[in-house]
C-alpha cells in the first residue's frame, strides 16, 4: 500500500507533467525546414521565444485595484503645496480621494461676483491728483476683495462698446447725466454683477446679510438699489441693466434739460430698494457732515484730502474689524511650555491687528457714515489679546492658527532637532496637535480621523469665513524676533481688507529699532532663542530632498497621520488663496489701483 506522502508527491509530480504537456503544445516555428517568416515592422524587435515566457501564462495580478487618479487642475500647485478642489473636501484623508499623499483635497473656491466701478482721469492730467484716486481705488479694490467679490473698474472703454454709445454721445444733456449714462453703458457691456461708486464701502463683518445676499446674486427680475446711499450701488443681471439703458434713450429727448441721474429717466417698476446699514458711502455731503475738517482740507488740495480720505476709511475699515470681534484675538498655543517660538510671528501679527488703527488726524478716528454709534478704538484699551491651548468655535474672537509639521512639533517637544525612530513611536503619542487644540471641543475619545474633518470645517466652512487666519510655522521667518515679512503682511492685507499697522517689531521692511521677542511667561526651559534654532533646524530638514535623516519626516508623517493631513490642507489652502488674488491682480494690472503706485 502507498503511503500518503507518496501519493500526494506523485499526484503533484502529475499535476506539474500536465502543464508542462500543454504549455509545450503551443505552435513554434518549424526550425528543421529552413524556412523563417519574415517579420517586419515594429513586431521585429519583440522577442520570439520557443516556449512560453511568464507573461505568456497570463498569471493573474494580485495587486488591489485602484482609479485612477483626476487629472491635475490649473493653477493647483504652488512651490510644495499642490491641491484639488473638489465637494468631496470633507473627508478625513485626501489621499482617498487624489491618490496622492501630497495634494490636499480642498473646497471648490468659493465664485467671486464681479463689483464693477467707473473712473475717468482728470482731464488735466495731474499727476498728484491721479496717484491720489490711485490710493482711493486701490482702498476700494481691497476692501471688495475682502468680502468676497471681484472689483474691477471701467472707463470709457468699456462705455464705447455699448451699443448705445452712438446715441448717447449724440444727445445734448447735462454733464452729472452723462458720467451717470456712462456708468451704466459701461456696466451694461459687462454683464451680470455689481456696480458701486468708488467711494462705496463694505463696512461690516463677512457674514453680514447684506454683503451674504449680494453674493448671492439679485433678483433678476430687477435691479437692486439700496437705502441711504442713492444711486452708490446697484445689483442687476445684463439683460435688465441693458433694458433700463434702452428705456433711458427713449426717455432723454423729453427730459434732457431736467434729468439728473437714471432715476429720472428709468421707470420705478424696473427698482426694488432693499434696506441695508453695511455700506457706507463717502460722498461730499457725508464728509461734510461727518468731518469738517477733512472736508476743508479737500476743498484746499484735492489731491493731499483724497489722500486722507482714504486713510480715514482704512482707519474705519480696521475699527469695523474691532468691532466685528469683541472678544478679541486669539493666538492658538497649545503645549504653552514649548512653542512660543512657534507662535511668536502669529503674535506681532495679533498686536498689530489690536492697535488703534492709523488716521490722517486722531480726532478723525471716528465712526463709519452708516455707522455713526460704533466703538471708536481707544488706546488705553486696545483689542484684548488671548493665547487659548484650544479652539474656540465662535465667531465672537478672531482666531490666528499656526499648525507646525509634526517632525517639527516633536523636536520642539524635545528641544532637539536629532529625532529618532525609536522616539517617536515609543515617546510621543498619534497626533498631539491636533488633539490638544480640539479637546475643548470634541473631548478626548475621538480619533485623530474625525478630529480632522471637524477642524477642516473649522478651516474652511463657509460660515467661519473671515473668522480666522491659518498657516504653517514653516513658511514663517526662522530667526529670534524676526518681524514679518513686508510681501506675506501686503497678503493679509487682503484678506483683512485693510492696511496693517507697519511697525519695527511686525514689518521687516522696518526693523531699525531692536528687535523685540514679544516672550510670554512660557518659554521653554532652555529659553526661546533654543527654539528657534530647533525651528530652524527642522525646517532645513523638511526643504531638504536628501540626506540620511530625511526619512525620520517620513516616519513622523506616518505616526501622525491627521496631523500631517490638516498640516497639509492649512499649506495648500493658504498656498491656493495666495495664488488666486494674484492671478486676479494679474489680470488687473494694466489699470488704475491695482497696487501702490511708487
Amino acid at each position: 500500500m502507498i503511503p500518503h506522502r507518496s501519493t500526494a508527491l506523485i499526484t503533484i509530480i502529475v499535476f506539474v507533467a500536465l502543464l508542462l504537456v500543454i504549455f509545450s503544445s503551443s505552435p513554434s516555428p518549424d526550425l528543421e525546414s529552413g524556412e523563417k517568416e519574415e517579420i517586419t515592422g515594429p513586431a521585429k524587435y519583440i522577442p520570439h521565444p520557443k516556449f512560453p515566457s511568464l507573461n505568456d501564462l497570463h498569471i493573474p495580478s494580485f495587486h488591489p485595484t485602484a482609479h485612477t487618479p483626476p487629472e491635475a487642475q490649473p493653477n493647483s500647485t504652488s512651490g510644495e503645496s499642490k491641491w484639488f478642489s473638489n465637494w468631496a473636501w470633507i473627508n478625513p484623508f485626501s489621499s482617498s480621494i487624489t491618490l496622492d499623499e501630497n495634494r490636499s483635497v480642498l473646497p471648490p473656491l468659493r465664485d467671486r461676483p464681479f463689483i464693477y466701478t467707473y473712473y475717468e482721469p482728470n482731464k488735466a492730467n495731474d499727476k498728484a491728483e491721479e496717484n491720489a484716486d490711485a490710493q482711493l481705488l486701490l482702498t476700494w479694490r481691497r476692501a471688495w476683495f475682502a468680502q468676497g467679490f471681484r472689483p474691477v473698474i471701467l472707463g470709457r472703454g468699456e462705455a464705447m462698446n455699448s451699443e448705445f454709445y452712438q446715441l448717447v454721445q449724440s444727445l445734448a444733456v447735462k454733464p452729472e447725466l452723462e458720467k451717470e449714462l456712462l456708468r451704466w453703458l459701461a456696466w451694461g457691456n459687462m454683464g451680470d454683477g455689481l456696480l458701486a461708486d468708488w467711494h462705496c464701502f463694505p463696512m461690516a463683518r463677512y457674514d453680514d446679510a447684506t454683503l451674504s445676499y449680494l453674493r448671492r446674486g439679485s433678483d433678476p427680475a430687477f435691479i437692486s438699489r439700496f437705502e441711504h446711499i442713492g444711486s452708490a450701488l446697484f445689483a442687476g443681471e445684463k439683460t435688465r441693466i441693458n433694458d433700463a439703458i434702452s428705456e433711458a434713450t427713449k426717455q432723454i429727448q423729453d427730459k434732457a434739460q431736467s434729468a439728473t441721474s437714471m432715476f429720472d429717466l428709468v421707470p420705478a417698476e424696473f427698482f426694488k430698494m432693499e434696506q441695508q446699514s453695511s455700506i457706507a458711502y463717502y460722498n461730499s455731503a457725508a464728509i461734510t457732515s461727518n468731518y469738517a475738517t477733512l472736508a476743508e482740507h479737500l476743498a484746499k488740495s484735492p489731491p493731499e484730502g483724497r489722500v486722507e480720505l482714504a486713510e480715514l476709511i482704512n482707519s474705519h475699515l480696521h475699527t469695523t474689524f474691532h468691532n466685528s470681534f469683541p472678544a478679541g484675538i486669539a493666538v492658538l498655543k497649545p503645549f504653552t511650555e514649548h512653542t512660543t517660538a512657534l507662535v511668536e510671528p502669529g503674535l506681532r501679527l495679533s498686536k498689530a491687528l489690536a492697535r488703534c488703527p492709523d488716521s490722517p488726524h486722531p480726532h478723525l478716528n471716528s465712526c463709519p457714515p452708516n455707522l455713526q454709534t460704533c466703538h471708536p478704538c481707544d488706546p488705553e484699551k486696545p483689542m484684548h489679546v488671548s493665547q487659548p491651548a484650544t479652539y474656540r468655535n465662535t465667531t465672537q474672537v478672531f482666531t490666528i492658527g499656526i499648525l507646525p509639521h509634526p517632525y517639527t512639533l516633536v523636536s520642539l517637544q524635545q528641544n532637539s532637532a536629532e529625532v529618532t525612530t525609536r522616539h517617536i513611536r515609543r515617546e510621543t503619542e498619534r497626533d498631539p496637535w491636533l488633539k490638544e487644540v480640539t479637546k475643548e471641543h470634541l473631548g478626548m475619545e475621538l480619533g485623530g480621523s474625525a478630529r480632522a474633518v471637524v477642524f477642516k470645517k473649522a478651516v474652511a466652512e463657509d460660515g467661519v469665513i473671515g473668522t480666522s487666519l491659518w498657516m504653517t510655522v514653516e513658511a514663517l521667518p526662522p530667526d529670534v524676533g524676526q518681524a514679518l515679512p513686508s510681501d506675506l503682511l501686503d497678503e493679509f492685507e487682503w484678506q483683512f481688507g485693510f492696511k496693517i499697522p507697519r511697525t519695527s517689531n511686525v514689518d521687516a521692511k522696518n526693523e531699525g529699532e531692536a528687535k523685540d521677542s514679544m516672550q510670554n511667561a512660557n518659554p521653554s526651559l532652555q529659553g526661546v532663542e533654543k527654539e528657534y534654532e530647533v525651528l530652524k533646524q527642522a525646517r532645513e530638514l523638511l526643504n531638504s530632498k536628501e540626506g540620511p535623516r530625511i526619512g525620520i519626516k517620513d516616519v513622523s508623517e506616518a505616526w501622525n497621520l491627521a496631523d500631517t493631513e490638516v498640516w497639509r490642507f492649512v499649506r495648500a489652502y493658504r498656498a491656493r488663496s495666495v495664488v488666486e488674488r494674484k492671478k486676479w491682480e494679474e489680470e488687473e494690472k494694466d489699470f488704475i489701483g491695482a497696487k501702490p503706485r511708487a
